[in-house]
């Protein structure tokens, strides 16, 4: 099926989903279903599929792909609203711990749910990396080989910021060991008067269960979801922390998954 619902209204949509969720139990097919909606992949998908310019970038039940990306793009591309991101730069404590400096500034200790090394997770990385190039030279080497992907289209993962930067000026620098990218969804932005840290409300959409919160942290934008019927008003300062055991730690250098874990502030 390539995009089959692409032509319908929204409500015949969702009630799409069901009718081809039912039809694939009761027919016990194997149905090979093309979507750029990830809602519909998210939704009734058993395995899927993530491919970016021509290139498989991960297979896996749809939970898994939410909560253990295997990198950026995966990250960036399932959820809505999108993952945050947050460039951090961090080193290894004693206890097994990253200590995180992001948000320019602001520090915390990163988790992770099963402790690594990551000397040996950077030496595995390029290891990695190193036994690629050698696969893809072979390939290379074999003339009736065509080579996917767009080298001029890469994917950008973006930092929500008030004053957009330029992107020329991230083209020159080049990511060290050290240099990591945070990944926050939404739903583990959660506002309390305790809160660890001080935002502005920046925008608000509110819809009945839930409401899409915009925090200005700084420089930077933050998105949140907040269940219940909340109405937030733009400008009203709060406090808020980072909850749950689902964050993400990508390497900023390779853009892969480091690891999932929590950010702890003492």
């Amino acid at each position: 099926m390539d995009e089959p619902l692409s032509n319908l209204d929204a409500k015949l949509r969702l009630e799409m989903r069901y009718e081809l969720q039912r039809l694939h139990v009761e027919t016990g097919s194997t149905f090979v279903y093309v979507t750029h909606d990830q809602m519909e992949a998210m939704t009734l998908a058993t395995k899927i599929c993530l491919i970016n310019n021509g290139v498989l970038q991960m297979y896996d039940s749809p939970l898994s792909v939410y909560n253990r990306p295997k990198n950026l793009f995966v990250a960036d591309f399932v959820g809505n609203p999108s993952i945050n991101f947050v460039d951090a730069k961090g080193v290894e404590t004693a206890k097994g711990r990253i200590h995180l400096s992001m948000f320019d500034g602001d520090e915390a200790d990163f988790v992770f749910d099963n402790p690594i090394k990551l000397d040996s997770w950077f030496k595995d990385r390029e290891d990695s990396i190193e036994k690629e190039k050698n696969e893809r030279k072979e390939r290379l080497a074999d003339k009736s080989y065509v080579e996917k992907g767009n080298k001029d289209e890469r994917f950008r993962y973006h930092i929500q910021k008030v004053v957009e930067e330029d992107d020329v000026l991230e083209k020159d620098y080049k990511p060290v060991d050290g240099d990591f990218v945070v990944g926050i969804r939404p739903e583990f932005i959660q506002i309390s008067d305790q809160g660890h840290f001080e935002g502005i409300i920046y925008g608000a959409m509110p819809t009945g269960m839930e409401s899409t919160i915009k925090i200005r942290m700084k420089d930077y934008l933050l998105t949140g979801v907040i269940f219940g019927s909340i109405s937030y008003q733009i400008g009203t300062k709060i406090r808020f922390d980072v909850i749950g055991d689902k964050i993400s730690l990508f390497d900023r250098s390779s853009e892969r998954l480091v690891g999932i874990g929590s950010l702890k502030i003492e």
